[in-house]
């Protein structure tokens, strides 16, 4: 006697369901692959960011104790000095070389012979300033800090000035005196977050707080809510008139919260 063996085969709806499980499983291990890396790259970034940052906050800070000649005023004289040591625009390398007797020292030499050296442009400024006084001048002995080859470094705007970069591929940004600066974008960082002092650095313009250098990373957008302007406050003579500290100009943009800052953990507390 014969026998005859029945399979079902799988009916057109079985198999659309299969295959959209599969769709649907392939798309969440995308999202959460894609999740994963963009929190490595922001964790990545702010790394790098408060790597820069201890190093500029150590000089920042020594300046701070420096001498002053009896009879000038303190405020000015140190606000001068760490714009001479750590400037955030060629227009301040610039006032560093056309007064040669008032900056004496050998680094205040050293960025005027790289500025000649390389005529870099004004795109992104700051990002080199930042690398050049890291990388040669001398704060905190930054040629043998551990950790600093694992930063990036480009010339993303091809003129010869390299800039530290993040995870992006974009320049890790640089202000002295951020005076403007928002966080949360809308808020000025500097009024309502630091207590009051009236100490040498402290900005007779923005009676909030002491300013200290801001470092920054448009994010993931590769947009930044912030504005750098290229001016000099060390011609002009007030913090306030550098124009290198504007903050949130690109009203209702999606991307304004997603900058890393060297302030983001202080806001967090």
């Amino acid at each position: 006697m014969k026998t005859t063996s029945h399979r079902r085969a799988f009916s057109l709806v079985e198999l659309l369901v299969v295959i959209t499980l599969i769709v649907m499983l392939i798309a969440m291990m995308a999202t959460a692959l894609n999740s994963a890396r963009a929190s490595g790259a922001k964790q990545k970034t702010r790394a790098s960011i408060m790597m820069l940052d201890s190093i500029i906050q150590q000089h920042y800070r020594a300046t701070e104790s420096m001498s002053v000649p009896q009879g000038e005023d303190r405020g000015a004289a140190i606000r001068k000095q760490i714009t001479a040591d750590m400037p955030d625009s060629w227009a301040e390398v610039a006032h560093l070389q056309a007064n040669p007797s008032d900056f004496k020292l050998a680094r205040h030499r050293g960025y005027g012979a790289t500025a000649a050296a390389l005529s870099p442009s004004s795109t992104v400024a700051d990002a080199e300033c930042l690398f050049m006084i890291v990388m040669q001048g001398g704060l905190g002995d930054c040629l043998d800090c551990a950790g600093l080859s694992s930063i990036p470094v480009g010339d993303t705007d091809n003129d010869g000035a390299q800039e530290f970069l993040d995870a992006w591929g974009e320049p890790i940004r640089y202000v002295l005196w951020p005076g403007g600066f928002e966080l949360p974008p809308g808020q000025p960082f500097f009024d309502t977050k630091r207590p009051f002092d009236d100490g040498p650095l402290a900005n007779p313009d923005r009676p909030g707080g002491v300013m200290r250098p801001l470092l920054f990373s448009g994010g993931p957008s590769k947009k930044s809510s912030t504005e750098i302007n290229d001016s000099s406050y060390l011609a002009a003579g007030s913090p306030g008139a550098s124009g290198t500290n504007l903050g949130g100009p690109d009203g209702g943009d999606d991307y304004r919260n997603d900058n890393i800052t060297n302030f983001d953990d202080e806001v967090k507390k």
